[in-house]
């Protein structure tokens, strides 16, 4: 008898052992996945100042494809059947397109498949993980970020970002650098024209491992969004710590997208529409259709939209300009923008993927039935982030921020779904104790 009762406990041991070394395994490849995607950047910026690898789109192109083929095999068994086949429809609908318009970029699958892959991740891994790869990052983030404030010079010596955005082909040789300094292009503001404390921190907008301001900006908008979400009021958690490093990180970067977008955040956390999904669909159909509106009230007859101030206010203008300066067919990517859509995000997703597909693509994001109430609320923070980012860019789309926003909602979204599976698994093996004959 003592057998018999054994074997389904030894069982259930089993299938728990199994489980917890598929969930570690998954949240450490994760947790270093994501840390290899923030820092590639600045290891090979250094590799190439000081002249042990020369850095070009192909070795940046390579190190990225590495950590993604790397993240694909370690969630090849966890995609979803529905998914292999919404990504074979985006797939065949994106190269249909580039046939009919070669101008339309492949990258744009590139661009999807970083948030899916990173998201499985996520589900593969716990809180604890999560919070240990939130704390990695940002211990990171503000060394570089005050190595690079405070010994300015000598951080250029071993960072020359510029030249390692040239040598990349990001930007283009005959590019006049005003600033004379090793930063990007966006690094050096002015001091009268700083946002926060121009007196005192001066011209620098700190880019620390990212290398340019706008991702370092995003980095701190995603850490308000992690913080707002994991936000309890009861009895909880209340990471009041990890929002002030956001804001730090706001400061240090001087960025006035991260500042609104934040303030915006914390508004909608503070309402019953922070669990709308309702509002996650329609935010970014809604600040679209502004915005081809607004650019309709500012047309140039005969000239193609550009941006005629670089600032928050002139690139919202230049993006509403040419949303409104399209035809038909660059909406559905049948037809090339006349105009480069690399500044203004939305126009970028619906010349390289379609305004259909992207509509759908909202639906499901924003339908999406979460495992956590912490999952609800993440999502909307998402949404305003994205929403808003891609007013001015599609810098949000890159792996070396979107890596970690991803992995994050991940954790989250599924909390309840993990305690649910464990739960089953426990009341089955009692059950099975109780079909036992008992002890004699």
């Amino acid at each position: 008898m003592t057998a018999a009762v054994s074997q389904p406990a030894d069982s259930a041991r089993l299938e728990f052992s199994h489980a917890d070394d598929a969930t570690s395994v998954g949240s450490m490849a994760g947790k270093w996945l994501v840390i290899a995607s923030v820092m590639f950047n600045p290891l090979l910026c250094f590799l190439d100042t000081k002249g042990i690898l020369h850095a070009s789109s192909s070795s940046v192109a390579l190190a990225e494809l590495l950590i993604i083929l790397a993240a694909t095999w370690y969630i090849r068994r966890s995609m979803s059947s529905m998914a292999v086949i919404l990504s074979l429809i985006i797939s065949g609908y994106v190269v249909g397109a580039h046939l009919i318009n070669p101008a339309a970029s492949l990258k744009i699958l590139h661009d999807l498949w970083i948030p899916y892959i990173f998201y499985l991740l996520g589900t593969a891994a716990s809180m604890v993980t999560a919070r240990k790869t939130m704390n990695i990052v940002m211990v990171l983030v503000l060394l570089f970020g005050f190595f690079e404030l405070f010994a300015f010079s000598t951080y250029g010596q071993f960072f020359n970002v510029w030249k390692y955005y040239v040598d990349k082909g990001a930007l283009g040789a005959d590019v006049i650098n005003y600033s004379n300094t090793t930063s990007f292009v966006s690094g050096n503001r002015g001091a009268d024209a700083r946002t926060y404390f121009p007196s005192i921190l001066g011209s620098v907008r700190v880019a620390s491992v990212f290398l340019e301001p706008v991702s370092m900006g995003n980095f701190a908008t995603i850490v308000f969004a992690w913080g707002l979400s994991i936000w309890k009021n009861k009895k909880g958690e209340r990471p009041i710590i990890l929002l002030m490093l956001g804001f730090l990180c706001i400061i240090l970067t001087d960025s006035r997208f991260a500042t609104g977008c934040c303030f915006l955040m914390v508004l909608i956390r503070m309402t019953p529409f922070v669990r709308s999904s309702l509002l996650v669909f329609c935010m970014p159909i809604l600040i679209m259709t502004v915005l081809t509106m607004v650019g309709s009230m500012f047309e140039i007859p005969g000239v193609h939209p550009s941006i005629l101030v670089d600032d928050l206010k002139g690139r919202l203008l230049f993006s509403g300009r040419l949303l409104d300066d399209w035809g038909l067919a660059p909406w559905f990517a049948f037809a090339a923008s006349p105009v480069y859509t690399a500044d203004t995000g939305y126009a970028y997703l619906c010349n390289n993927l379609g305004a259909p597909l992207s509509v759908l693509l909202f639906f499901i994001f924003a339908f999406h039935k979460n495992g956590s109430r912490e999952a609800v609320i993440m999502k909307t923070m998402l949404a305003v982030y994205f929403a808003t980012s891609l007013c001015i860019g599609a810098n949000a789309a890159t792996i070396k921020t979107g890596s970690l926003v991803w992995f994050l909602y991940g954790v989250l979204d599924t909390g309840g779904r993990r305690k649910g599976a464990e739960r089953a698994t426990l009341s089955g093996w009692t059950n099975s104790l109780k079909r036992q004959p008992a002890f004699r």
